[in-house]
């Protein structure tokens, strides 16, 4: 991988890459969907603070009436993608009641 550029976020294997909208593990391309994509940017950039569901929403969503199950089945297509089980929030950890917290840095 690369050096770190100001649009890119690096967190275990995986790079972010702001400039190209796109997700890498190595040199590989991991394809995501657009509201996908933008649910990681929004919990990356929270720099490990809670991401509050109805502030994700309306990130991602632009306002848009959206229902909160859009968000959670964003976050289990990002946790199938990053590898992560049921159990294991190695990347994105559930706060009950609140949001979400990205746990790697």
């Amino acid at each position: 991988m690369g050096p770190q550029s100001s649009e890119s976020l690096n967190f275990g294997p995986y790079r972010l890459d702001r400039d190209q909208r796109l997700l890498f593990r190595g040199s590989e391309i991991i394809p995501l969907a657009p509201k996908v994509y933008d649910t990681l940017l929004a919990l990356v950039e929270s720099g490990g603070r809670v991401a509050d569901k109805e502030d994700l929403l309306s990130r991602v969503w632009n306002n848009a009436f959206v229902k909160e199950g859009s968000l959670a089945r964003n976050v289990s297509t990002l946790r199938k993608i990053l590898g992560e089980g049921p159990q294991d929030q190695k990347y994105i950890v559930t706060v009950p009641k609140r949001g979400y917290r990205f746990a790697a840095g």
